[in-house]
């Protein structure tokens, strides 16, 4: 006695596998059309297989850099040192504080009274590589007529990265260098 077996296959399992078997097909004749570079088997002999070693790798870290400009001056300054072209934007120094930021993008800036002539000005950055930017604030906003404004440059874990400290007049500023970590 022989008993018939039925097979059964649902159309909407085979969905899936046909619609990938399309894609295939579309990317082999896709692949087919394309230009491939060809060269000439004389061209080809011609062609001598150098050997190299390589002595050192990595990757470079580039950290953050920052300049204030209070005059016209340290305005073009700072634009010759780093090598950037000066923006066409009206710079009036008598209004405002220009602040250069080098591998690094300004993302917030918050000035507060620590004390009677110390002003504190904190810039959070994002640290960016291959990228200036440059910021003017209102000097109202930033300077004191006597005493000392710190400018401390913080990352987004308020990590301290550079800071700028300018006694009395905006015309001495200092930057102290901060130990690595």
């Amino acid at each position: 006695m022989a008993k018939n077996k039925m097979f059964v296959v649902e159309a909407r399992r085979l969905l899936p596998l046909l619609f990938l078997l399309v894609l295939l097909v579309s990317l082999s004749v896709y692949d087919s059309f394309r230009a491939s570079p060809t060269v000439a088997p004389e061209e080809a002999a011609k062609a001598i297989e150098v050997s190299f070693t390589t002595a050192d790798k990595g990757e470079r870290k580039d950290t953050p850099t920052f300049r204030l400009a209070v005059d016209g001056e340290s305005w073009a300054e700072v634009a010759e040192e780093w090598n950037v072209a000066l923006p066409a934007y009206p710079f009036q120094p008598q209004h405002e504080v220009a602040l250069f930021a080098l591998h690094a993008e300004v993302k917030d800036v918050q000035a507060r009274q620590e004390g009677e002539g110390q002003l504190e000005v904190q810039v959070r950055v994002n640290p960016k590589r291959d990228y200036y930017q440059v910021v003017t604030l209102p000097a109202a906003d930033v300077t004191l007529a006597e005493g000392t404004v710190t400018w401390k440059f913080v990352d987004k874990k308020n990590n301290l990265i550079d800071q700028i400290v300018v006694e009395n007049t905006q015309e001495t500023a200092a930057v102290e260098e901060i130990p690595e970590k």
